[in-house]
């Protein structure tokens, strides 16, 4: 299970009332590990670190989503997020997003995870100063 899971995981376990799920924070996260200054973010690289996830785990069959479904998924948390007004999404498509997390979704980020948790997500996934 990677840490950003765990990372996660925790999360909603302190903030049971935040309406996001693990995909979302995961997705959230890597967002915020991963800023790049074209600020295109690859949908195959958070597809990637969702498959690694237990969550979309069946247990004994391991990951039973096709691609597609993947995709959709990733999606789908990209535009629960954006509704909640934690990024800006400029543009989704099958093969990239380009979008940043809001100053409320900074914050979200800052306010629930403690600086170790967050050193071992950056270093996981991304390098955010």
């Amino acid at each position: 299970m990677p840490i950003v899971e765990l990372v996660a995981k925790k999360i909603l376990e302190n903030n049971p009332g935040l309406e996001l799920n693990v995909v979302d924070l995961i997705v959230l996260l890597w967002l915020y590990s991963n800023p790049y200054e074209s600020k295109r973010r690859q949908l195959s690289s958070m597809k990637n670190v969702l498959r690694m996830t237990e969550t979309l785990q069946t247990p004994g069959a391991g990951l039973s989503v096709t691609d597609h479904e993947l995709t959709q998924i990733v999606l789908a948390s990209l535009e629960r997020l954006k509704e909640r007004g934690l990024v800006y999404i400029r543009s989704a498509g099958h093969l990239f997003v380009k979008g940043a997390l809001t100053e409320r979704g900074l914050k979200l980020v800052k306010e629930n995870i403690d600086t170790p948790s967050l050193r071992r997500v950056t270093a996981e996934f991304g390098d955010n100063p």
